[in-house]
């Protein structure tokens, strides 16, 4: 009988996965809530990750507004916390 060591060993090396979409979902939404504290979560109709891109639809243009504002500094910070550059931009609708 093998050791679980030596399996563990000849495993080949994980490779990079795609960053998940309710996962960048939450990480938005928590890094939305220090920069955007007057904006809930109910205040977001669609959130969609594509082509390491996120985009938003909120249910006011007003919202909108504000999120485009500050569009660089959350992109900057999800992308601080997912420690790489998963996000490239962050449009909104």
């Amino acid at each position: 009988m093998k050791n679980i060591k030596d399996l563990l060993k000849k495993r080949p090396p994980k490779k990079n996965k795609e960053i998940d979409e309710k996962f960048v979902e939450s990480v938005f939404f928590q890094v939305s809530r220090e920069y955007l504290p007057n904006i809930a979560r109910a205040d977001f109709l669609n959130f969609k990750l594509q082509n390491k891109m996120i985009y938003l639809t909120t249910s006011h243009p007003a919202i909108a507004g504000e999120i485009w504002k500050k569009r660089e500094r959350l992109k900057n910070e999800i992308n601080n916390f997912l420690e790489n550059e998963g996000i490239e931009e962050i449009k909104v609708k």
